[in-house]
């Protein structure tokens, strides 16, 4: 083939095709365009074969192939994180419980749970503030399982902020933490991914809810929950 096929052909394995099928509004007007240019720089001593046009137009084609593939898949998948925020735009106002490694402190004590995998002697909250300074939160031993807790600022005479949250077992694991809060808002962020604003905690994904505990007059905790 002459340097203008191979110019054009290279391109199919890359973005270069897929920008010159943009370009051109179909694969048949850039087949068309290839094929042209081909006829006028072939040499007349050794004209290409028809084959070699047809497996030409088959490659363009499986390019065009896969551009509509990948933009469908794109739609869908946009389609359904809108779906996702419609659905859970529902849940708002309802108390959840979601995995955080931090936690945001008022007036009001905050629930929480972890789940141990063996048992502990000695189990513990951690929390640090914003001037690094640590609070220690004992629980003492506790079995294998779910263990709640809770966080109340004024017992512990905590000010108001934003804290680092960590669970410490003597087993040397280091459990993640469920803390309970509100659902205040849904929103997609600029990458199209889902956020939650839960009260107490900040904001989220999907990924880090563990439960719903549905809209209720009181603070449900977890284990009534499964009740």
């Amino acid at each position: 083939m002459t340097a203008v096929d191979n110019a054009l052909l290279a391109g199919a394995g890359s973005g270069n095709a897929g920008n010159a099928v943009a370009g051109n509004g179909s694969v048949s007007d850039l087949f068309m365009t290839l094929l042209v240019a081909q006829i006028r720089n072939q040499d007349p001593l050794s004209p290409l074969e028809s084959k070699d046009f047809i497996n030409q137009f088959a490659s363009m084609t499986q390019v065009e192939t896969m551009q509509t593939l990948s933009s469908l898949t794109s739609s869908s998948a946009a389609l359904q994180e809108s779906m996702l925020v419609v659905n859970l735009g529902a849940q708002v106002g309802s108390d959840m419980m979601v995995a955080a490694g931090g936690v945001s402190l008022g007036a009001d004590p905050v629930q929480g749970a972890f789940v141990l995998d063996a048992p502990a002697a000695e189990v513990a909250v951690l929390l640090t503030g914003a001037d690094g300074s640590t609070r220690r939160i004992e629980l003492g031993a506790h079995d294998a399982g779910t263990v709640q807790f809770s966080i109340d600022p004024r017992k512990l005479g905590l000010p108001a902020g934003r804290y680092a949250l960590r669970i410490e077992a003597g087993t040397g694991e280091a459990p993640r933490a469920e803390l309970q809060g509100r659902l205040l808002g849904v929103r997609l962020d600029a990458q199209g991914q889902v956020v939650l604003d839960v009260a107490g905690v900040g904001e989220v994904g999907t990924g880090d809810i563990s439960r719903f505990l549905g809209r209720s007059g009181g603070t449900r905790t977890p284990s009534q929950q499964g009740a």
